[in-house]
């Protein structure tokens, strides 16, 4: 049996293992980033290695999709649409074993090859997440801290949670649909949902740290007007926690709620300063800013939370992956004939 589902399985898995082989092998070819404080600069000088890290992040964060996709959906569903399971099914082997046998063998391979990409471009990013843990900051995806939302999913272990979650997903589309395209459509379009969905609904509220300070002409960032001489409709403050998160930069009013309407002296707080080309903050006016009661909070996951993180997100996919298998196979056994 186990060899039947290899030479079922060997086209796809021979494609995308082989589109993986040729992304590490890219990523040894262009060389691990520099080290040192300096690494953000250096790297992002590099046009080439730039690109390909551009590149291989996309390729990890779309991985599971694939997976899901071309190995989980037309897994069962394919045999369905062909009729070829009434054949199957009346072997010595009972559809419980060759459902088994499949999934491990697939799913497996599955969480092995996105585990190896995701920890392979962990390891070859460490000098850059390691300047910005020093503080150092550049623009582009070389200057995003790895718990950013759109670079967590594709470094660390992450990427085998989310590949065990598309290809029980896959599955369970399948024989739920019994059509393998329209298993495949439901499958991409139900894991994007899920993949936006996570990072602001359930991984910003796990634990965040939450801290509240003054507006200062030190720590401000910015003001967001309405128009050239409009009021302020919003304002943030510089968050120094190199290598966090940052999931709220909220105004608060004296009763300590988001603020609505901020008071219209505020965007005469910041004027442009000829002489030094820059805007001139006004010490005085953000000190009245303070008195009438106004406060910044600030809202994260530090930069030491990224392990803990990772090993949450991997078992909670891990989990729904197993639930939906279980659908799978209680829908093979009682409801497919």
């Amino acid at each position: 049996m186990t060899w039947l589902a290899w030479r079922q399985f060997r086209v796809p898995a021979l494609v995308l293992t082989g589109a993986a082989v040729a992304l590490a092998f890219a990523l040894v070819v262009v060389g691990v980033p520099a080290a040192g404080e300096q690494a953000l600069q250096l790297f992002s000088a590099d046009r080439a290695r730039s690109s390909v890290l551009t590149i291989a992040s996309l390729a990890v964060l779309g991985f599971p999709a694939v997976i899901g996709m071309f190995w989980g959906a037309p897994l069962v569903a394919r045999e369905l649409e062909a009729g070829t399971h009434r054949l199957i099914w009346t072997q010595s082997i009972t559809r419980t074993r060759w459902l088994a046998t499949k999934v491990a063998l697939i799913g497996l391979s599955a969480m092995a090859v996105a585990g190896l990409l995701g920890l392979l471009l962990t390891w070859w990013t460490g000098p850059l997440d390691d300047a910005i843990a020093l503080g150092a900051e550049s623009d582009g995806i070389a200057g995003m801290p790895r718990m950013e939302p759109v670079l967590f999913a594709a470094r660390g272990i992450a990427p085998i949670g989310y590949a065990a979650f598309a290809f029980a997903l896959g599955v369970t589309s399948g024989v739920l649909i019994r059509r393998t395209v329209p298993a495949m459509a439901v499958t991409a379009v139900v894991f994007a949902l899920v993949q936006f969905a996570v990072p602001p609904l359930v991984r910003a509220h796990l634990n965040p740290v939450v801290m509240t300070t003054t507006v200062t002409p030190e720590n401000l960032r910015g003001l967001l007007m309405s128009g050239p001489d409009g009021p302020v409709v919003d304002l943030e403050i510089q968050a120094d926690y190199p290598g966090a998160w940052l999931i709220g930069n909220d105004t608060l009013d004296r009763s300590g709620n988001p603020a609505g309407l901020l008071p219209s002296y505020l965007s005469d707080c910041v004027r442009p300063d000829p002489e030094r080309q820059g805007p001139l903050a006004d010490p005085v006016c953000f000190k009245r800013f303070a008195d009438d009661g106004y406060r910044q909070r600030l809202t994260y996951q530090p930069a030491d939370r990224y392990w803990t993180l990772q090993a949450v997100e991997v078992a909670g996919f891990l989990v729904l992956a197993g639930g939906l298998l279980a659908l799978s196979f209680f829908w093979v056994r009682r409801r497919i004939s």
